[in-house]
């Protein structure tokens, strides 16, 4: 375009107006790294003035300094372009290349509309360009779909290419601490010895313990730091060691690198939940049968791939929520996690009250009151309960009868293997139904339209089967609570030579109760409903049997704190001949306490007499009587 033809379009009116440089890059690493870019487009300053323009006219918009050019929702400084031009305080747009200011159609010729409409020129580094004139229109439609094909055409080309790389296990990713990768390419464990045996015990921990807050706090008690990296700076990748954290913990424990796997694709963006800053799409995991790479034995490994998916299944299993049990905690309902509503079958929650009640902790269902604003089903105080439940246990965990149990395990593990092998010999069929299906339509003319679209719905149906069953076989096999290891065998068969005298020693926590209770019980129903006064209390052990007992059911206030008998008895004996202050300090002399094991007062010797409906006539408290005038 010749000097006459670019200063022909830019007329006075123009001159007038303000002068915006639009400056944008797609990502913080062209930020940082692709500063070429970032001075050509700061260079457009001096191309403005060259066309005629003040330096007090030029403005520049950077705000969108590493956001992506895809949409406009999350770009604050292409807004405020448009709100300028739209005012029609703007005489000339420049940008290094339209992809710049736009990388989508809509966008892009939404900005021309508007610059036609307020009389307003786009230029760049070469040309100016109005959008009023057909041929500068027509060029500029075509440079903004171009923009936006170059930058779908890019993404195909590095996805694809990408993906391609991952399945063949080559896509070099970020390893975690405790591995490194050699010159040629090979990943070898850190030769640091301390960093491999620190790792080596934290599984270790974990598969003894089987609750990541614990390790957590096993290892800060023992005052142990665990290996870390750097990530991003100078010393990017170096290791360190660190104070133990939880976060740091829970990374090492799901990182399916440690079992020597190679995976791509455990998470999948959801293109209906993005980030309101900068409008990408969210991250969300995928189960572990959905992982698109998952390539076995790549990497030398810390631990088994079978341990691997039982630590994720635990992990799973330690939430607190209605699916799972969550890890036993201090609390003293014994049963937590593991008792349901013997009416509705809902998972009852445990509630506790304050220290100074010294009322014991409770059961309530509230699933219709928190779903649905029903009244809840019930509620019951644990006393009574948890005693019933830990005598049955007690009485349950003998050698002969731990032998019984273990074999019965293990007879259910080998049906839950043959209904695994039948699983599969249903998958080989929908297989079959599928390839079936899939030749059928290959083999249709593809004229035969009619025919084509039934053989295709026969495919598709086919596979969804498919789907369908594996998805049901997936559930079956990662069901909790259907195996016993060998280590847990081990533990039961110690335990049960001396369980009760272990059970009731000072010294055993009640997470460590609850922990031996969940070795063969799996859930607890109670109904405290259908008979009066009565709790009905139905426990389900792990190999499927079923026992049943009933308990009293405490009465109401029983729970409540109570003047000792012997401090009743003498409020009784003093009442006739003194008033009830006299008679508190009485009872504080002789070392009586109240209720609450506070000393007595007038208020307090009222309560015991008029409870117990005695004569109050000889015991009133002595007022001071208002002065009269």
């Amino acid at each position: 375009m010749t000097g006459a033809s670019v200063y022909s379009k830019i007329r006075p009116e123009h001159l007038r107006r303000q002068a915006v440089v639009y400056v944008r890059q797609s990502g913080t690493h062209q930020v940082r790294s692709n500063r070429e870019s970032r001075q050509r487009q700061y260079a457009l300053i001096e191309r403005a003035k060259a066309l005629g323009w003040p330096a007090k006219g030029v403005e520049t918009i950077d705000e969108d300094q590493g956001r992506s050019g895809r949409g406009s929702e999350h770009r604050q400084g292409f807004k405020k372009l448009m709100a300028e031009i739209g005012a029609g305080q703007v005489g000339v747009v420049l940008a290094l290349e339209a992809s710049r200011l736009a990388r989508s159609s809509v966008d892009w010729h939404r900005l021309v509309e508007i610059c036609v409409i307020t009389q307003t020129l786009l230029a760049d580094e070469t040309a100016v360009y109005d959008p009023r004139d057909p041929n500068d229109r027509l060029l500029l439609g075509v440079k903004g779909t171009i923009s936006e094909a170059e930058l779908f055409t890019l993404r195909c080309r590095l996805h694809e290419g990408r993906w391609n790389k991952a399945r063949r296990g080559e896509l070099n990713r970020s390893l975690p601490v405790g591995f490194v990768r050699t010159e040629t390419g090979e990943v070898l464990k850190n030769p640091d010895r301390q960093v491999q045996a620190r790792l080596n015990y934290i599984f270790r921990l974990f598969r003894q313990i089987k609750v990541a807050r614990r390790v957590l706090r096993r290892l800060v008690d023992e005052k142990l730091k665990i290996p870390g990296q750097i990530w991003g700076g100078p010393r990017h990748g170096q290791m360190i060691w660190k104070e133990p954290d939880f976060a740091d913990l829970m990374r090492i424990l799901h990182n399916p690198t440690y079992a020597g796997a190679y995976v791509y694709g455990q998470h999948e963006y959801d293109s209906f939940d993005r980030s309101p800053t900068n409008g990408k799409a969210k991250m969300h995991p995928r189960p572990i049968e959905e992982w698109t790479v998952c390539l076995q034995g790549v990497y030398p490994a810390y631990i088994p791939w079978e341990q691997f998916v039982e630590n994720r299944r635990l992990l799973r299993s330690n939430w607190y929520r209605h699916e799972s049990c969550g890890a036993p905690r201090k609390g003293s309902a014994l049963l937590q996690g593991i008792v349901f509503c013997g009416r509705c079958g809902a998972k009852m929650r445990g509630y506790h009250y304050s220290t100074k009640e010294k009322r014991a902790p409770g059961y309530a269902c509230v699933y219709a009151y928190v779903r649905h604003g029903r009244t809840p089903c019930q509620s019951m105080s644990t006393r009574g309960i948890d005693e019933a439940v830990a005598e049955l246990f007690l009485s349950a965990v003998s050698p002969a009868k731990i032998e019984i149990a273990l074999q019965a395990m293990e007879e259910l593990e080998a049906q839950r293997q043959e209904t695994l092998r039948q699983w599969d010999l249903q998958l080989q069929q929908a297989d079959y139904e599928v390839e079936l299906a899939r030749r059928r339509y290959e083999s249709a003319d593809p004229e035969n339209r009619l025919v084509a679209a039934e053989l295709e719905s026969s495919w598709e149906e086919a596979l969804h089967q498919r789907q369908h069953l594996q998805q049901q076989r997936a559930a079956f096999e990662h069901q909790p609570g259907q195996s016993v290891g060998d280590e847990d065998r081990r533990m039961i068969r110690e335990l049960s030579q001396d369980l009760e005298r272990v059970w009731n020693a000072s010294t055993t926590t009640m997470e460590e109760r609850k922990t031996l209770l969940r070795l063969l019980v799996k859930r607890v129903h109670l109904d405290g409903v259908s008979e009066a006064g009565k709790i009905r209390i139905d426990v389900e052990w792990h190999t499927g049997a079923h026992s049943s007992i009933k308990v009293d059911r405490l009465r109401v206030r029983v729970w409540a704190p109570k003047t000792p008998p012997k401090a009743v008895q003498r409020i009784h004996e003093l009442l006739p001949g003194h008033d009830y202050a006299s008679i508190a300090k009485v009872l504080n002399r002789e070392g009586f306490k109240s209720a609450k094991g506070l000393p007595f007062n007038g208020q307090t010797v009222g309560y015991v007499v008029r409870s117990r409906g005695w004569s109050p006539k000889a015991g009133k408290i002595n007022r001071p009587r208002k002065a009269t005038s």
